[in-house]
């Protein structure tokens, strides 16, 4: 099986959140109107926007977790930490 790039990797994390989101998103705007009352514009457009961002923010960020210890950089950053503080590291 082929290894899946850290960047594909990446977006389709960033996918899958935005779906999340839209889901999450849905089912706050039923729970908040579950009494019947009409939903102002205003309300659904900050709802919506708030759910979504968030799982994309929440998404990203460990994303770019994932992105910087696949690619490498972490171990350039523990190599380099390593050899000012060599004691810290053993």
């Amino acid at each position: 099986m082929a290894r899946i790039s850290a960047k594909r990797r990446f977006g389709w994390l960033f996918g899958c959140a935005g779906t999340a989101g839209i889901a999450v998103a849905v089912a706050a705007l039923a729970w908040i109107s579950k009494d019947g009352a009409a939903l102002p514009l205003h309300m659904i457009i900050s709802v919506s926007l708030a759910s979504i961002m968030s799982m994309l923010l929440a998404a990203g960020l460990m994303g770019l977790i994932f992105l910087s210890s696949d690619s490498g950089h972490d171990q350039i950053a523990a190599d380099e930490a390593a050899k000012q503080e060599p004691e810290g590291w053993q």
